[in-house]
C-alpha cells in the first residue's frame, strides 16, 4: 500500500469551557474542529459547584469513556478560561498518561497564573455568590499549586487585549488585557503567550483564533 495513500486516523480533541459558561456554548468549537477532520468532544462541568480536582477526575472518566479506554498516541486539548487551569489539574493525574502518549493543548485565554481580577473581588460577596468555587480556583493562590504540563504535553497559548498600548480593555488589571484575564497571567514557565487579541468572552468563537489553535493541534510535531 502506498504510505502517502493512507489516512491519519481523526486526532482526538476535548474542548473545554470556562468559568459560568456550559458546553453548549462550545457546539460552535466542536463543529468548526469536526469539519476540518479532528474526532471533537465537548466536555461540561459544574464551575459553581465543584473543586478543580473533581472537576479534573471527571474529565479524565469522560475522556476514558470518549476514548472506550483506549490509549492514544495523540490526545488534543482545546480549552478557554478557567477551563486551561481543569487542563492541567487533569495533565498532573496519573491517569492522563495513561489515556494518551502524547498532548497538544490549546489554550485560549487561560488564567493560567490565576486572575488578579479574581484577587481584587475575593470578599465581594456578590462575585462569590456569582462565580461559586470557581472564585477560589481562579485565585492566584490556588493557580500557583498547579506544577507545570508535563514533558509529554505541548502547550499553546494564545491571549486576547489590545493590540496597540500597554494598557488593556480593563482598568483593573494590570498591563495588557482582554478585559478578564492579563495577558502576562496567561503565561507558564518557558510558554509566552501569543496574542490574538480581542475580549476575553468571545475568543473561542472567533475563526482565526480557532484556525491557529486548529493548526497547532494537527501539527505532528
Amino acid at each position: 500500500m502506498d504510505a502517502a495513500n493512507v489516512t491519519r486516523p481523526a486526532i482526538p480533541v476535548v474542548v473545554i469551557h470556562g468559568a459560568l459558561r456550559s458546553r453548549v456554548g462550545l457546539w460552535p468549537v466542536v463543529r468548526y474542529l469536526r469539519n476540518r477532520g479532528f474526532q471533537a468532544a465537548a466536555f461540561g462541568y459544574a464551575t459553581r459547584s465543584d473543586s478543580l480536582e473533581r472537576h479534573a477526575e471527571r474529565l479524565e472518566q469522560f475522556i476514558a469513556t470518549w476514548l472506550e479506554g483506549q490509549k492514544v498516541p495523540m490526545l488534543g486539548i482545546l480549552t478557554h478560561s478557567m477551563g486551561g487551569l481543569v487542563a492541567r489539574a487533569y495533565l498532573a493525574r496519573p491517569g492522563a498518561a495513561e489515556q494518551a502518549h502524547r498532548q497538544r493543548v490549546a489554550m485560549l485565554a487561560p488564567p493560567n497564573q490565576g486572575a488578579a481580577l479574581a484577587a481584587r473581588f475575593r470578599g465581594f460577596k456578590p462575585f462569590r455568590w456569582l462565580y461559586g468555587a470557581a472564585a477560589d480556583v481562579l485565585q492566584p493562590d490556588h493557580a500557583a499549586t498547579l506544577p507545570p504540563p508535563p514533558t509529554s504535553a505541548q502547550v499553546l497559548i494564545l491571549a486576547g487585549g489590545k493590540h496597540k498600548g500597554e494598557r488593556g480593555y480593563s482598568r483593573w488589571i494590570a498591563g495588557n488585557n482582554d478585559g478578564l484575564v492579563g495577558v502576562a497571567e496567561t503565561a507558564l514557565p518557558g510558554i509566552d503567550p501569543e496574542l490574538v487579541g480581542g475580549a476575553h468572552s468571545v475568543l473561542q468563537w472567533r475563526p482565526a483564533v480557532l484556525a491557529r489553535a486548529a493548526a497547532f493541534l494537527a501539527a505532528s510535531e
